[in-house]
């Protein structure tokens, strides 16, 4: 099995972190960690946008699922598959493509709302902050910041970089997953909270054996696991 990543095409939108069903607590230390994510999220130093923790992945395909930039792709016996997909415990949904302006396609796959709140008249600074943006979506304006909702994936990447902004402020609401079909598992409600953010925030753990949700992707994946391994 190989996770197959593509720096060219990442936005550093956050999703695969979030979406992971792995969470690890880095002894007692505050610091809570899934099996993907930035350097800086995962503790791990690295000039890649992102890393992956190959000994705590489940091989899941959670991340390649929602990844907006086609960046991640999970290959089982040189195929490209998702097994939660597969078996039905993650639903399909409808996206919504972008091409921007360098070529590059991403997806929109949540539906809801942004709003930036900036106290911020430094032209340079805030330049520096629509630059956040992977996707080209913000711009500077006179005392503020533009959003292109057209090209906005309401993803985590400016939410987070506005903590290094002291007159700078983002929430971002994630109503729902766009069109999702099919009647996924118990599972499922989990993952979209993370996503979401109605039970977003990553609980540390001390080890996988404690980690329910995790636990319960192993278990859905289970004879999908022994055939592959």
């Amino acid at each position: 099995m190989i996770l197959k990543y593509d720096e060219s095409k990442c936005v550093e939108c956050g999703f695969c972190h979030r979406v992971c069903p792995v969470t690890v607590s880095i002894y007692d230390e505050p610091i809570k960690k899934t099996a993907i994510g930035t350097p800086e999220e995962m503790g791990m130093e690295s000039d890649k946008k992102i890393v992956v923790d190959t000994e705590k992945c489940i091989w899941c395909g959670s991340c390649s699922w929602i990844c907006p930039g086609y960046t991640l792709e999970l290959i089982i016996n040189d195929e490209k598959r998702i097994p939660l997909v597969e078996n039905g415990s993650l639903p399909e949904f409808k996206e919504q493509v972008r091409e921007l302006e360098d070529g590059k396609k991403i997806r929109k796959v949540v539906d809801g709302s942004i709003k930036i709140t900036c106290e911020e008249n430094d032209k340079k600074i805030l330049e520096s902050f629509a630059n956040e943006c992977a996707t080209g979506a913000l711009s500077p304006g006179k005392g503020e910041i533009k959003v292109d909702e057209d090209l906005c994936i309401l993803c985590y990447k400016c939410s987070e970089a506005a903590k290094k902004y002291g007159k700078i402020d983002v929430k971002v609401f994630r109503d729902r997953f766009m069109e999702v079909r099919g009647e996924p598992a118990s599972v499922w409600n989990a993952i979209s909270e993370r996503v979401l953010g109605k039970a977003g925030k990553i609980k540390g753990i001390i080890s996988r054996s404690q980690n329910k949700l995790a636990d319960a992707v192993m278990r859905l994946m289970g004879k999908e696991e022994e055939e592959l391994t």
